[in-house]
């Protein structure tokens, strides 16, 4: 029944836009799709379609491309690269607020914290790139770093603010005056000299939470779903909020289709609400 009434809504829009063969379609054409369906109205009731709907077109669209794909129907699934969330699991992600990164940067007890942040949040690294990270990595006359292999082995230049810059040499300073990180080669080194891990950096991350006012409001099931990836996600949606666009977010978190960028745009959406709730 809604399964074979979706496809044929997608059928019908393909047509409007002269695609008569399914090898034809391409990803674009899938988000544009999408961005239809968060437009459109029910007939009924005059209100936009729900997320669930929206969520259920787009996945049964999605597996149908995968099976035409195992019938041999077409090479190449124009749909293989998305994730589509439900509500459910957009609603599940945290974020901090702005105020309450600013925060966490005052908590800072050295330069190294500071450094963290600065790339996980100032740069929105992911956490395994943070430790692949190399001090040649970082071009400060350029005010830019470089993301040497990032996610499906992507190569990507972020930009750094002249503040981050300046943190950072400081950082670096600090380093060379302590002899016990003698590491010429990584960024983040731990007391060892090694390359510090993803469990050293969230364990880092949640001392600074356990210093704020608002980390005492977490509870221990939202403070378990904390971690690194929660700065890039919240970098991502300040981004947004303070009106960069989508593709540019696309382009500094190093995302490969603009349909992960946009998971952003609701969590921004849902983020700005509970701000006007609080104030």
């Amino acid at each position: 029944g809604a399964r074979y009434l979706y496809l044929k809504l997608f059928f019908r829009y393909l047509e409007n836009i002269e695609i008569n063969q399914l090898d034809q379609v391409t990803p674009k054409n899938i988000i544009e799709y999408q961005e239809k369906l968060h437009q459109q109205k029910n007939k009924r009731t005059q209100e936009n379609l729900s997320k669930e709907n929206i969520y259920n077109q787009l996945r049964n669209i999605q597996s149908y491309f995968g099976y035409a794909l195992e019938i041999e129907l077409l090479k190449i699934n124009p749909a293989s690269s998305f994730k589509f969330y439900t509500p459910r699991e957009q609603a599940q992600r945290i974020i901090f607020t702005q105020n309450q990164i600013q925060e966490l940067y005052k908590n800072t007890q050295n330069e190294q914290e500071k450094a963290i942040l600065n790339i996980a949040y100032g740069c929105g690294l992911r956490v395994g790139e943070m430790v692949k990270l190399n001090k040649k990595d970082l071009k400060l006359h350029q005010n830019r770093l470089i993301v040497e292999s990032g996610k499906n082995n992507k190569r990507r230049l972020v930009p750094m603010s002249k503040q981050i810059v300046k943190e950072v040499k400081d950082y670096l300073k600090n380093q060379e005056n302590q002899h016990y990180t003698a590491n010429k080669e990584h960024f983040f080194s731990n007391i060892e000299g090694n390359r510090m891990q993803k469990w050293s950096f969230n364990l880092i991350l949640k001392k600074l939470i356990d210093k704020t006012n608002f980390g005492k409001r977490f509870t221990r099931q939202e403070l378990n779903k904390i971690g690194m990836h929660t700065l890039r996600h919240s970098i991502a949606t300040h981004l947004l909020e303070n009106g960069m666009k989508l593709e540019q977010v696309q382009t500094f978190l190093g995302h490969s289709n603009v349909e992960t960028t946009e998971v952003y745009t609701h969590i921004s959406t849902k983020q700005l609400k509970i701000l006007e709730d609080d104030t």
